[in-house]
């Protein structure tokens, strides 16, 4: 049996305490970081740094979507389609390009009937001018003037619609001055009067006078002449 003296002085008392709470810090130091490396092994070197950036870089990333929903009901999914036989899949096939060849060939337009086009009408030649003579300074028809008149007259009856038909009667004189120009008037009224007198209505008969000739001159004037 061994005894052991402890000495009752206060400074080595207090000396063996200190050395006993120093210890048990030093172990549970060792102990939180024991726990602390433990927690720590959980994160990579990436995870780790983010979260020192801190920010919405620093949190985790949302859950996958549904990742918290029930499972889906099997009994709700459709069967499986059968499985066409050979014959059938080449029928519908054959159907399918039938489809498709017939929108993209454009059909064939029906034959237009071929109408006869109308012979285009016989250019009506408008016929010269039936010369008339007067004596100088004078207004007068002579005989021989009124039958080529007359038969100028006969021409526009002849003629199919000879109410469009219009004739024009023309006094001419040689002088440019306010008499000559009532000269040629009268001239032109003079023949004017005589394809009255044959029977050419008033309303299809024009009147002009002009300063530039001799004489005078009847014609027939055809819609649509050339």
């Amino acid at each position: 049996m061994v005894y052991t003296q402890v000495s009752r002085k206060p400074e080595m008392v207090q000396c063996r305490m200190e050395h006993a709470w120093r210890r048990g810090l030093g172990g549970a130091m060792a102990l939180l970081a024991v726990v602390t490396l433990a927690g720590c092994a959980t994160y990579d070197p990436l995870t780790a740094y983010h979260r020192y950036e801190g920010g919405v870089i620093g949190h985790n990333p949302p859950p996958a979507p549904g990742l918290h929903d029930s499972f889906p009901n099997l009994a709700s999914v459709p069967p499986k389609p059968p499985v066409l036989s050979p014959m059938v899949q080449r029928a519908v096939r054959q159907q399918l390009l039938a489809a498709n060849h017939h929108q993209n060939v454009m059909p064939v337009p029906g034959a237009t009937p071929v109408v006869p086009a109308k012979a285009a009408p016989q250019a009506i030649l408008t016929p010269p001018a039936v010369l008339v003579g007067f004596q100088p300074d004078r207004a007068i028809l002579s005989h021989r003037d009124r039958v080529a008149l007359q038969a100028l007259i006969a021409r526009r009856a002849a003629t199919p619609g000879a109410g469009a038909v219009a004739v024009v009667a023309m006094g001419f004189a040689s002088d440019r001055t306010p008499a000559g120009l009532k000269l040629a008037l009268l001239r032109a009224t003079a023949i004017a009067n005589a394809l009255s007198a044959a029977g050419v209505p008033v309303s299809v008969i024009r009147i002009e006078a002009l300063t530039a000739g001799r004489g005078g001159a009847a014609q027939l004037l055809y819609a649509g002449a050339t």
